[in-house]
């Protein structure tokens, strides 16, 4: 009886946008015909820096790397990339975090631990006499606001990351703008 009467009464919630279309389809596939793991191949492009008192790095480059989107809601990822300006620069990231599932327009927010290996620029203070040769490694969040998924593709624009790490004494900031985050699920 209930069943049916969300049958019959569905269509007119979805004309008057009471219930969102994609969540009725969503609702009608058998739970065992979805995938429980879409992985993915993707590629990024922007700007990714670390700041500190005594030390900056990055600036300019893209990463390619692999994304599980597990259950249409959870992200894990990896990727590896190229900066330069302040150095050339190899960022290796990760992150997990969650997206929103319905439809075509899929925020995201992701917990990130960036390293940044190679070149930098050193700056010598009294606080900071000597070089400090130990990579960074920020512990950051991600925000992509303007992500869309289309049948197994993804595409994000400005995404927007912040981080820091201890530099003893002081704080290092990593700043990360993504313009295009671009993957394809294989």
């Amino acid at each position: 009886m209930k069943r049916a009467l969300l049958t019959v009464l569905a269509p007119a919630l979805v004309a008057l946008g009471l219930v969102p279309a994609a969540s009725r389809a969503e609702d009608a596939q058998p739970a065992e015909s979805k995938p429980v793991h879409q992985l993915s191949v993707y590629s990024r492009g922007g700007v990714q820096a670390y700041l500190a008192p005594n030390r900056s790095t990055g600036l300019f480059g893209g990463s390619v790397g692999v994304r599980d989107i597990i259950q249409d809601r959870f992200i894990l990822q990896a990727d590896v990339g190229y900066l330069m300006n302040f150095g050339n620069v190899v960022p290796v990231q990760v992150a997990a975090g969650m997206q929103h599932r319905v439809g075509f327009y899929t925020p995201a927010a992701l917990a990130t631990l960036t390293g940044f290996f190679g070149e930098r620029l050193s700056f010598l203070s009294s606080d900071h006499p000597s070089v400090n040769r130990i990579p960074p490694v920020a512990l950051g969040l991600l925000l992509a606001p303007a992500r869309f998924t289309v049948e197994g593709a993804q595409l994000s624009i400005l995404e927007f990351g912040v981080g820091v790490s201890p530099e003893f004494p002081g704080v290092g900031v990593a700043y990360q703008l993504n313009l295009i985050d671009v993957g394809v699920s294989f």
